[in-house]
């Protein structure tokens, strides 16, 4: 019996990675449109708003967080950039790609750098690969387009410090349209906010003033 209950769920995450990597075409062509971007983006910053802070200030993590569902990717709406990253990584078993060997499709998560918080600095969504180095893509950062990043951090970004990519993903999507990045907002560490929902997707319970309640 514990054999069959170890293969069942072995056979759970195998067909759970394959659908994260079919719906790799929908996610690079929501996160290439202004119209989707501008969706996604309204969707994150209702989530904001409900731990009280003003988008697009720290929500790299609940836009991706929307990109990724509109996609059809159930992961739980996360606030935390690390958090989310571990989500993809631990719960979806998205597998870790050195920086320079991104593809559409990608989620960049960057260096640990401000000094508040650990984890993750900012997270995005990679929409076309100009090069090792230069990419398109979607986050928070950009209203309702998507624009440039250097995956070193050239231009005042905090460096990639690794991509995730849905098992059995390939390379799709079209090349969308190229935004320079001179306007948008800077890189924020996310790992402080409350989580409004556990692994599970189950909403998380909270405080009126956002806070995690604790259970005694």
């Amino acid at each position: 019996m514990a054999q069959l209950g170890a293969s069942t769920v072995a056979e759970s995450q195998a067909t759970r990675s394959r659908s994260d990597g079919d719906v790799i075409p929908k996610l690079i062509q929501i996160g290439s449109d202004p119209k989707c971007i501008k969706k996604v983006q309204a969707m994150a910053a209702k989530t904001m708003k409900a731990i009280g802070y003003k988008y697009p200030k720290k929500a790299c993590a609940a836009t991706l967080s929307h990109f990724l569902n509109e996609a059809g990717i159930n992961v739980p709406v996360t606030t935390g950039a690390q958090n989310l990253a571990d989500r993809l990584r631990v719960n979806r078993h998205w597998d870790r790609i050195k920086v320079g060997k991104q593809q559409p499709g990608d989620v960049g998560v960057c260096y640990s750098i401000a000094n508040d918080v650990p984890g993750a600095d900012h997270v995005y969504l990679v929409v076309e690969r100009k090069d090792s180095d230069l990419m398109i893509i979607a986050d928070n950062q950009a209203q309702g387009k998507t624009h440039t990043r250097y995956a070193s951090g050239k231009g005042g970004k905090t460096p990639t410090e690794y991509f995730l990519r849905a098992p059995q993903a390939s390379i799709f999507g079209e090349e969308p349209d190229e935004e320079n990045d001179e306007d948008s907002w800077p890189d924020e560490d996310s790992n402080d906010l409350p989580e409004p929902f556990m692994d599970d997707g189950s909403p998380r319970l909270m405080d009126e003033d956002g806070s995690p309640r604790l259970i005694d």
